[in-house]
């Protein structure tokens, strides 16, 4: 048997068999679900049950029929199921597959003696002594609105209700956290410890689905709870439990309190004061949750500020070893996120010439930035162990591959300088080559035809060499694929490398190689109209003084 359970409107809490085949609502007194209110239609809806399954229709109603917040086509049938709601002018429905016990007591799997809604406020929590009662709740909700911690909140809000409910043996917070249902917290007037013993999951199970609060007596005396270990080890008697909804009807868990011997119980009053502090407690839970998630979000902005600190201090940014050059060298990364997979470095080598490397690590964030940490250390190492880019190269791919259970690779580009001669050896792994500026202006691609990139061991291993010799005036661009590959737009052609080439024709030999990097981002925030990067940018440029 199915029922339809009036979630938020008039007479919330109600519940309607559902027909076999056909159950009609409307506004018509002879509808099956007969409704009221001007907002409902004479015929507004039906629900046809085909193959075991339910499908709601609207038929042509004025004011519509609303399936999850979206108004349906009318006369197009839609599937239902329990996990869906349904409104009708001022009535919001949900399906219920399983009869609730005050349907009919014979389908029932609870001795249930009263029921309230614990989704929206009703008249009736505040029925009787309703000053009293919303003093109650609001003394509550400040003594637990100082509280942004779920333990304390939950301590607190026990030994509150350890005084409103004297006849009350024992009081259960317990939190929905994932699929599992868990027991957070739990206070016992008597001290006894029961924390070895559960709760009735049936009766937590169906104060969640249903969206009520509810109050069962006469266990012990009902034969359908004789196989529960959690009723009859503890010899309850009575149970209050109020579902913790929160405004977007997400399940956060409930409150329960039990009575385990006989005698005077709880009352419907009960169960209305603790549905009203119940609804407190989840607009509490909800500050807590989103306050520990500001706090999730402070710690992470602390961490990868200091990553980016981290990484600025593994970038070179003075010339070092060569105290009269007549060279000058200069790298920028402008990361697209707070830390960037693209790297430069440059380094005296044994050999006494500048070596220098220029690389973009695959994907972004922290783990490219990670990875780009290792490959820098690794290249400084290898160069003292290598005479050219070319024998770099393979002896660097063979350490990245053997360590890289992610499968990140990194395109790379590795030069070495002879400051005597101008002269300039160039490899590239699967990295785009870089642009000369001659000091006369003129500006020409390098044809250096790049190797594979590194990270995994397959063959072949080859990196051609190139041979340069800079004249005084005359400037290498390094520069990785965000600064071609920046789009416009997701439609829009690529800034791509005739902009790249005029723009480094523009960096004339008296102008600061700062200034070059620095206009090079100022170009793309313009061309993309925006200061966000779509990739990391990173340059390097090597000049020979005039």
């Amino acid at each position: 048997m199915s029922v339809l359970i009036i979630l938020h409107g008039p007479d919330t809490g109600q519940h309607f068999a559902l027909n076999p085949n056909r159950t009609i609502l409307g506004r018509n007194t002879d509808c099956d679900i007969p409704l009221t209110g001007k907002q409902v239609s004479r015929q507004h809806a039906h629900i046809d049950r085909r193959d075991a399954r339910y499908y709601l229709q609207d038929l042509g109603s004025s004011n519509g029929t609303y399936l999850n917040g979206k108004r349906l086509t009318p006369h197009v049938s839609n599937l239902l199921t329990d996990r869906d709601t349904f409104q009708l002018g001022p009535y919001l429905f949900g399906l219920r597959t399983t009869a609730p016990s005050g349907v009919t007591e014979a389908d029932s799997p609870v001795v249930v003696r009263e029921m309230v809604s614990a989704t929206s406020v009703n008249e009736r929590l505040f029925a009787q002594d309703p000053a009293a009662k919303l003093q109650v709740v609001l003394e509550i909700s400040q003594h637990l609105a100082r509280t942004l911690e779920v333990e304390p909140l939950l301590d607190k809000l026990l030994e509150q209700l350890t005084k409103l409910l004297p006849q009350a043996d024992r009081f259960l917070v317990i939190l929905c956290e994932g699929d599992q249902l868990v027991l957070r917290a739990q206070r016992t007037r008597k001290g006894q410890d029961l924390s070895s013993l559960s709760f009735s999951r049936t009766i937590v199970q169906r104060a969640l689905k249903e969206g009520v609060g509810l109050l069962s007596d006469d266990l012990q005396s009902d034969h359908r709870y004789q196989a529960s270990h959690s009723i009859t080890s503890l010899d309850l008697h009575s149970i209050i439990c109020v579902p913790l909804i929160n405004q977007d009807g997400h399940r956060l868990g409930v409150i329960q309190v039990d009575r385990l011997c006989q005698g005077f119980g709880f009352r419907v009053e009960d169960l209305h004061l603790v549905t009203a502090i119940g609804m407190q407690v989840a607009v509490v839970l909800e500050n807590v949750a989103l306050h520990a998630e500001q706090l999730r979000e402070q710690r992470l902005r602390q961490e990868l500020a200091l990553a980016q600190e981290i990484q600025q201090g593994y970038l070179p940014d003075e010339l070092e070893g060569f105290p009269s050059a007549d060279f000058e060298i200069h790298g920028h990364v402008f990361p697209a996120r707070q830390v960037a997979g693209d790297f430069y470095d440059f380094v005296k080598a044994p050999s006494g010439q500048l070596a220098f490397f220029i690389g973009d690590v695959s994907g972004k964030g922290m783990p490219a930035a990670l990875y780009m940490i290792a490959v820098r250390t690794l290249c400084r190492h290898l160069v003292k162990e290598t005479t050219s880019p070319a024998q770099l190269f393979p002896r660097l791919n063979a350490e990245l591959a053997a360590e890289n259970p992610t499968c990140m690779f990194v395109t790379l580009e590795h030069g070495r300088y002879e400051p005597a001669t101008g002269r300039v050896q160039l490899s590239s792994a699967g990295h785009p080559p870089p642009f000369l500026r001659r000091a006369d202006g003129t500006v020409e691609s390098v044809a250096l035809r790049p190797g594979r990139l590194l990270g995994f061991d397959v063959e072949p291993l080859v990196f051609p060499e190139v041979m340069i010799e800079l004249a005084p005036g005359d400037a290498l661009f390094f520069f990785t694929d965000g600064f071609f590959e920046a789009r416009e737009s997701k439609e829009r052609a690529m800034f791509g490398l005739e902009r790249i080439r005029a723009f480094v024709s523009g960096c004339t030999p008296g102008k600061s190689l700062a200034d070059c990097t620095e206009a090079a981002k100022a170009l793309l925030d313009d061309f993309t109209s925006s200061k966000d990067l779509q990739d990391d940018l990173t340059l390097l440029i090597l000049r020979r003084r005039l």
